[in-house]
């Protein structure tokens, strides 16, 4: 990047593509701007990502996933490759030093129910696949396109071999989970190891550790049967059953154990801020929500990602400002030290995801 664009201010992010086994991907352009677009195998768009998505056959391309700083008509080099040559630009100059992102977060629109799935957790990833991380993960619904719904957690739990049975057989799964239906809003956190699967007509903004490890049961998806590779990340189906957390949670159980309850961090005459996940899981990933219809500002000197929700505003920092609107993703570079906001509508709302707190910090344990 240029010397003048090295001064801290927000930087666009171009959309980001992402191809997936499962269709979707309407809802999602509309609110990037894309006007009506049908469903197909691009309903992610990976933002401010420095990960490789996991494709095989069907890869897009040596880079996909990877996040390019600019608008779509003029999207410049890599996130990955601005942050390995200026870490405290990026990151700030308390965090120049942390051991990479420690987050991936995504815009997810599905069309059709999502293959059920479960992810491995930090200590399988080493062990078997020689990664540094698992994949948990968190679902902030942005909105539903009807009565939408997920399955998280075993609801009527297998035995470990009856599960494996289902698998081998592809039949039966489904009956092991019941509806848990969601609305915008809904914030769920989902621990490595939970099987899940998300439901069709669900628009949301996922969180999770930096990785593409899935364990998938269904081999058929939206007309696409998966190899064995794309099912069980190279491994066998024996080992990976011990990624599965095979105990019991009814549906209130899931609410009390998962969903995240919003918590007022304070209220001005121009904003209201939210913490949306709770302490436990700033390990993993951080969101706050900002609303209203006046002014407000926030600190800065950390990597933080807006998504703007609905209205228009004004971002700025120092003497550098930016018009910001719906459906737009924003980086904010840790090298400002706070961000202010001037309201352009009558309201307007704002999400901010952070990176994830870490021990080296002393900011989580």
């Amino acid at each position: 990047m240029s010397p003048r664009q090295l001064l801290p201010a927000a930087v666009p992010l171009a959309l980001n593509r992402v191809w997936r086994t499962y269709a979707g991907g309407s809802v999602l352009r509309a609110f990037r701007g894309r006007g009506h677009t049908p469903d197909d195998h691009f309903p992610e768009d990976w933002l401010a990502s420095v990960v490789r998505a996991r494709n095989g056959a069907n890869t897009q391309g040596p880079d996909e996933g990877l996040s390019r700083l600019g608008n779509d008509g003029a999207a410049q080099e890599t996130f990955a490759k601005a942050l390995q040559e200026n870490p405290a630009f990026w990151l700030g100059a308390r965090q120049a030093g942390r051991n990479g992102m420690g987050v991936l977060w995504k815009l997810l629109d599905s069309s059709v129910r999502l293959q059920i799935q479960a992810h491995p957790d930090a200590a399988f990833a080493r062990n078997y696949l020689q990664s540094d991380a698992g994949k948990t993960e968190c679902w902030y619904i942005l909105a539903t396109r009807e009565q939408a719904c997920v399955y998280l957690g075993f609801q009527h739990p297998p035995a470990r071999a009856a599960w494996g049975r289902m698998i081998r057989e592809q039949q039966g799964m489904l009956g092991c989970f019941d509806r848990i239906e969601v609305k915008a809003g809904d914030c769920y956190v989902v621990p490595a190891g939970t099987p899940h699967a998300i439901g069709a007509g669900v628009f949301m903004v996922e969180l999770m550790e930096p990785t593409d490890w899935v364990v998938r049961c269904e081999t058929v998806g939206t007309g696409i049967t998966l190899s064995p590779e794309a099912c069980f990340m190279g491994l066998e189906l024996e080992r990976c059953l011990d990624v599965f957390d095979y105990r019991a949670y009814s549906v209130e159980q899931v609410r009390r154990a998962f969903q995240q309850p919003p918590r007022v961090l304070r209220a001005t005459a121009g904003c209201v801020e939210e913490e949306l996940i709770t302490p436990p899981w700033h390990g993993y990933f951080r969101l706050h929500r900002l609303r209203g219809g006046g002014e407000t500002n926030w600190p800065g000197g950390e990597l933080q990602l807006l998504i703007a929700i609905s209205g228009e505003g004004e971002l700025s920092v120092g003497e550098e400002g930016r018009r910001v609107g719906a459906g737009q993703t924003w980086l904010l570079p840790g090298a400002a030290s706070e961000w202010r906001w001037r309201n352009l509508t009558s309201s307007w709302e704002v999400l901010l995801a952070k990176l994830p707190k870490t021990a080296a910090s002393g900011a989580y344990k």
